[in-house]
């Protein structure tokens, strides 16, 4: 919204206020002689009840969970889809047209450009990102992402940290267990048992490296024992300060990151409990109430630029599911009339779809014009980040105000005139989201279908883990059985060496169906669980994700080889024993994930279907839309990354006291995963999700679980194998246990201050190098936003295209803005 378009508004909020006696809230012209002499009072809204004179007439297009620009299905009115105009349903599909939306998603920098020679620029017609890219380099440092947002940058620094971490804990403690444990010799003495009537003799370990240089092999090293609590205890204080800097580190590069680019969320805010089923205009209205009683301090002048609705849009969402299968019977006709695009039976289908998508972009006018199905929620956009700053600070609002808020139906007894408040109902002001983070076919739910969908998800994820626990402990047990009738069997002689392969062969098939099964099949099904919950916000789904996969993957992993071989079958370093079972889940840790990440197959499969596809011509039978999605490399998801590093972390501090080898292993297989990931989401990765560093900072709170789980291992660990608990191992757990209730977060922005020395932006300057904008994320309102965006960016007579500010810039400060960043 311009400048002139704000002060039209706000002259026409004055005649209003004139001609009206009674507002929408019994407050008419008395009310603003009032807010003059009483100050006290300026935030009881004052709006009447009227249409705004315009409304932006908008197509929708339905944007399915996970998946963002340009990826969903848009059906608009037929009557729009003229030559040249851009149709996402055409069939045949244009495969120029999916090669440059290809190019527009690529993980690249946009080029830079010559201001004096570029006077367009290129935008992909169903996303409106830039064509025109350039490849950023494999060396570059992880910054280099900054123009995804934060997350990613944030991202490689988890990875830095954990590597960090594990390097630490390897030089103080971990080189002297292994030192300590490759000269002891406690698994070379021999033992005498037994056995049918004869003594056998053997080692109290088998022959094997993971079990010489364990914690087993100096069972009898009591002064090596001692040593190693007190290095663990040393490592635990070094590692517990470098997570309290870790995370200053995270605010900084996420407060450097702010500072260089501006995107829609550093002026906007995100407004719910907004009173539905009104005869007003909400955009005007809610620009009149926030310009004039959002703040205590009358003499501060708010300006609001943007108001973007948020529609409950499951009626469009049915009719498009229609429309779905209306094009694949389009396409079935087309294969039974040997291809044939104007067969009468194709014509005639073409027909229903174009009266369904007349029929949609009718319901889509209905909820712009009339308000209809407005969900309560809105993105308000103002003219600086000061201003948005001010209107937060002076609305604040408690989790137990929204609980009554909620049990009331949208009413709180006993406003204050401090409380901004429409119809009884306060408002709840909060940061928005980035626009891609918003899920915009979830954001409508209301809170009891949320709190239901999140509860039944739980007993959903409670009872598959269970399961799963419960078959992965039988195959466990069943398989520690087998390896020890087979270890008796060999004792006496009777094992010969064609059924002990057999049974190493089985041993290893079964333990790595297990890893697999853990890395694709668990990680699919958490994956429907969390989609269920219905989460508005992808930053939220990510971190639900990483809560669940990653316990998952824990528990698989490291609990059930703790209950089957330490608590059922007692086998710690016998042959198949805990000691050499978890040794091999080390190295498939350290080795897997990186190995299959290198290989990439989604990558490798979706070429392969590319060129299948493409192979066809005009019989491959894609809509424009699907050609675009074909075209994309395969979706980067940050939440999967996270948990595999997560579930390595915990792992290797529980067990790392009883393998140190295993530390190893994990920090030189995170660092192998740091450069595998950061070369595919430059090279074989399309980003659509703008993650906030929330995500991190709970990753953070996450990752902080390895000084319990190091300090239970520990303990478990000297019992298991000394059956004792010293007094160092009971600190460890007191000290892990009041380590988690700290707010860490809290004495690491008190120890380590981070400044903000962003410079203030107003919103005319800073919108025109937005990426993307709520308007043009909103399924309602993206169609018109986009086409109005890519019309603006090749217009001659656009006041603020990215050429031009580069070339004011050279003006006014004598160089060119780095075109990646929008900004200098």
């Amino acid at each position: 919204m311009n400048q002139s378009t704000n002060q039209q508004h706000q002259s026409h909020a004055d005649d209003q206020v004139d001609q009206h006696g009674q507002g929408a809230h019994g407050q008419g012209y008395q009310s603003q002689q009032l807010k003059q002499s009483h100050p006290e009072i300026e935030k009881q809204p004052d709006r009447s009840q009227h249409q705004n004179l315009h409304n932006d007439q908008s197509h929708h297009q339905h944007s399915n969970h996970g998946h963002q620009d340009g990826d969903h299905q848009n059906h608009n009115a037929s009557h729009d889809h003229h030559e040249g105009h851009y149709n996402p349903l055409q069939m045949p599909c244009d495969w120029e047209i999916a090669r440059k939306h290809a190019l527009s998603r690529r993980t690249a920098w946009e080029k830079k450009k010559d201001p004096m020679k570029t006077l367009q620029i290129e935008t992909c017609p169903c996303c409106g990102f830039e064509v025109d890219r350039e490849d950023i380099p494999y060396c570059s440092d992880p910054m280099a992402l900054s123009f995804l947002g934060s997350g990613f940058t944030l991202f490689y620094n988890y990875l830095k940290y954990c590597i960090i971490i594990l390097f630490i804990q390897l030089l103080v403690k971990q080189l002297h267990n292994l030192y300590t444990n490759f000269n002891g010799s406690y698994c070379s003495h021999i033992k005498r048992e037994k056995m049918e009537g004869h003594i056998i003799e053997e080692p109290y370990c088998p022959d094997s490296i993971f079990l010489q240089l364990s914690l087993a092999n100096k069972l009898d090293n009591r002064e090596a024992l001692e040593m190693m609590q007190v290095l663990n205890f040393i490592s635990i204080f070094i590692i517990m300060f470098v997570l309290i800097y870790f995370r200053k580190s995270q605010r900084q590069i996420d407060t450097t990151i702010d500072e260089e680019q501006l995107t829609p969320a550093d002026y906007t805010i995100c407004v719910k409990n907004i009173p539905t089923g009104l005869n007003v205009d909400y955009k005007y209205e809610l620009k009149n109430l926030f310009e004039n009683y959002s703040v205590l301090d009358s003499s501060k002048q708010i300006i609001v630029r943007k108001v973007v609705l948020v529609y409950d849009i499951e009626e469009i969402i049915v009719l498009e599911k229609k429309l779905d299968e209306l094009l694949q019977s389009k396409k079935d006709a087309i294969k039974q009339s040997n291809f044939n695009f104007h067969h009468e039976s194709v014509q005639k289908i073409d027909e229903e779809i174009e009266h369904l998508e007349h029929q949609i972009h009718k319901i889509e006018e209905e909820y712009e014009t009339h308000n209809t199905n407005f969900a309560g929620i809105a993105f308000i956009s103002f003219d600086d980040e000061s201003m948005k700053q001010l209107v937060l600070q002076d609305n604040p609002h408690t989790q137990w105000e929204r609980m009554r808020s909620h049990v009331n139906r949208g009413k709180l007894r006993s406003l204050t005139n401090n409380d901004l408040q429409w119809n009884g109902q306060k408002l709840f002001l909060e940061q928005a989201p980035e626009p891609n983070d918003v899920d915009w076919e979830f954001i409508h739910i209301t809170t009891s279908e949320k709190i239901f969908k999140r509860v039944r998800a739980w007993v959903y994820y409670i009872l598959f883990e269970s399961a799963a626990f419960f078959i992965i402990y039988l195959i466990s047990h069943r398989l520690a059985l087998l390896g020890d009738e087979a270890h008796e069997e060999e004792l006496k002689g009777k094992l010969d060496e064609d059924t002990k392969r057999k049974i190493n062969i089985m041993s290893f098939s079964i333990s790595m169906t297990i890893v697999l099964f853990n890395k694709f099949g668990v990680a699919k099904i958490v994956h429907y669980i969390v989609d269920d919950e219905k989460i508005s916000n992808k930053t939220k789904f990510q971190i639900s994700f990483v809560y669940k996969y990653a316990l998952a993957l824990f528990l698989n992993a490291a609990i059930i080889s703790f209950l089957v071989d330490i608590v059922i079958l007692k086998n710690v370093k016998g042959a198949g024993g805990f000691i050499q079972n978890e040794s091999q889940i080390f190295v498939l840790n350290a080795i897997f994930p990186p190995f299959i990440w290198c290989v990439d197959p989604w990558s490798l499969c979706k070429n392969i279907w590319r060129k299948y596809i493409m192979s066809k011509g005009d019989k491959a039978l894609l809509t424009q839309q699907e050609a675009n999605k074909l075209m994309e490399e395969p979706d980067y998801l940050s939440a999967k990354r996270y948990s595999d590093v997560m579930k390595t972390m915990w792992f290797t501090f529980m067990y790392g006291t009883a393998i140190p080898l295993g530390t190893l292993f994990s920090a030189f297989g995170i660092l192998i995963y740091y450069f595998v990931d950061y070369y595919n989401i430059l090279r074989r990765r399309t980003v659509k999700e703008s993650i906030s560093i929330q995500l991190s900072t709970e990753m953070i709170e996450m990752l902080e679980y390895i000084i319990a789980w190091c300090a239970f291992g520990e303990m478990i660990m000297t019992y298991t194998f000394f059956k004792e608990v010293s007094k160092i191992d009971i600190l460890l757990i007191v000290l892990a246990i009041l380590y988690q209730q700290l707010p860490m977060e809290d004495i690491s922005e008190y120890l380590f201050p981070v400044e903000n020395n962003e410079e203030i932006k107003p919103y005319a300057e800073g919108s025109a190098s937005f990426d993307t904008d709520y308007d043009r994320e909103n399924p309602v309102t993206k169609h018109k936003a986009l086409a109005q965006w890519n019309k603006k960016q090749q217009s001659a007579e656009n006041p603020n295209p990215k050429n031009k500010k580069i070339l004011a810039q050279q003006e006014e400060f004598g160089y060119a803005g780095d075109g990646h960043f929008g900004r200098r």
